[in-house]
């Protein structure tokens, strides 16, 4: 049977026996129907990428703000590393006219200076294969170890230890516990202690923001802070507290 070259649509209006019908060419039926189901089609991975194509452009806006930041930051390190050669000149000039023997060391190289940074030590967050998670374990966020624990009473007394990391960043509570303080000290910044048991804390300092309350319940990995530099502190990082009897112990070594 030979396939019909048109097709006719027929229109029937309601309450009525008048019959209107539109001929039509098969080919232009085909591409009619065709045409409407890539149109819908297109509209549904439209809608389906079109998320990522936002969160796409918004990344690439963060990156060229960070870029400019960063080039920001190249020339004004250019500035100062030209500075310090000049005054490391004149004051070497001075030094020899007035008869003192002074020799300063050399600025070492690019790769000696980053070999130097490649070997810090990394901060790891996952916990150890320990069921009782009201016992810490593991550290509360990604970064690198600026400042180890220091036991001894004195100067360089340092009851914890020091992770550098980036602002804004989730801190992670390394047991479940309850919320003893979340406030800020001078000292430490937006800090939070978390009871863990009679005779555990720890203590997360130095946070940009606090996400818990005194006497909220945490469970182990839960956020309670975003990571800062607030306090009495040099730069972005967390400082993390581990207490037995209120007795600062090494969260490495523990």
């Amino acid at each position: 049977m030979a396939e019909p070259k048109y097709y006719t649509l027929m229109l029937i209006p309601d309450g009525t026996e008048n019959r209107k019908g539109i001929r039509i060419r098969q080919w232009f039926f085909k591409f009619v129907v065709t045409f409407f189901i890539l149109l819908q089609v297109s509209i549904i991975v439209f809608f389906l990428f079109y998320g990522k194509i936002v969160t796409r452009a918004a990344e690439a806006d963060a990156f060229e703000k960070e870029n400019e930041r960063l080039v920001k930051y190249q020339y004004k390190v250019q500035l100062l590393e030209k500075n310090l050669i000049e005054a490391r000149d004149i004051v070497t000039r001075l030094t020899k006219l007035a008869g003192i023997d002074i020799s300063f060391p050399e600025l070492p190289d690019d790769s000696t200076l980053f070999a130097s940074f490649d070997k810090s030590r990394n901060a790891l967050v996952p916990r150890s294969n320990t069921t009782d998670f009201s016992m810490p374990s593991g550290l509360p966020i990604t970064g690198f170890i600026s400042q180890d624990f220091i036991a001894e009473e004195g100067a360089h007394f340092h009851p914890g230890v020091d992770i550098a990391c980036a602002e804004g960043l989730p801190v992670l509570a390394t047991a479940k516990g309850i919320v003893l303080y979340a406030d800020f000290d001078s000292t430490y910044g937006y800090m939070v202690v978390v009871e863990h048991n009679d005779s555990t804390t720890t203590v997360y300092g130095h946070n940009k923001e606090l996400l818990v309350e005194v006497g909220d319940n945490i469970l182990a990995g839960g956020r309670v802070a975003l990571s800062g530099n607030t306090g009495k502190s040099t730069a972005p990082h967390v400082h993390y507290e581990l207490r037995i009897n209120n007795k600062p112990i090494d969260p490495l070594g523990y």
